[in-house]
């Protein structure tokens, strides 16, 4: 009985660990081969919910990719936490400032729900890119992908006028966020009270009724 669970579990494991290099590929616009092969270089990493992968004013020159969880990037402002991004599986997150400059981080990145990610180095980076076209090549490929996300993610809040609107898109778009972000970070993503956003919710709730 515990071999034949443990079969299932691991047939499970696959199918998700499949799912993710998909949704990799994708995102950053790689073929599964190169997306395989970059995590290849990276090392697994497992945070619990709560856990910082950097606080605002510390350094971080890591890079890593989501495969499993919600991360959170907010500042502060006035003492009150202001939510810049959220990032899920299959998007990759790192400190911008610590990344390219060796700096300080102007934001803190925040675990919201236990999770599994991929991590490497800036420096390991640096090294593979410099014996290897190929890597230097998938490397730029991936942030040039992720400016176009980030690009897309300005124009989704122009597009999505106000707060009902882009709660709305959210429930489309990143349903995951919903289940796993408190009633507050959330509001402070739309930049609408908790309040307000309970009232958006339960008009959306009534009219769907």
């Amino acid at each position: 009985m515990i071999i034949f669970v443990n079969i299932i579990r691991r047939k499970v494991q696959i199918r998700f660990m499949q799912s993710f290099i998909e949704k990799v590929s994708k995102d950053y616009a790689l073929t599964l081969q190169q997306s395989e092969m970059l995590l290849s270089y990276m090392e697994p990493v497992e945070f619990q919910k709560g856990d910082f992968i950097v606080r605002e004013g510390e350094r971080n020159t890591n890079f890593y990719i989501i495969e499993s969880g919600v991360w959170r990037s907010f500042r502060m402002n006035d003492g009150e936490e202001m939510t810049l991004w959220f990032a899920a599986e299959g998007e990759c997150v790192f400190a911008i400032w610590g990344y390219t400059n060796d700096s300080v981080s102007g934001a803190s990145i925040e675990i919201e729900a236990d999770c599994k990610a991929y991590m490497i180095s800036k420096a390991r980076i640096e090294e593979l890119c410099s014996t290897s076209l190929e890597m230097a090549n998938l490397i730029r490929r991936i942030f040039e992908q992720h400016a176009l996300l980030m690009e897309n993610f300005l124009i989704f809040f122009a597009d999505h006028v106000g707060a009902e609107q882009r709660y709305k898109a959210i429930m489309k778009k990143s349903p995951e966020l919903l289940q796993q972000v408190s009633l507050k970070k959330l509001a402070s993503y739309l930049y609408v009270t908790p309040q307000s956003l309970s009232r958006i919710r339960a008009g959306l709730k009534k009219r769907k009724a």
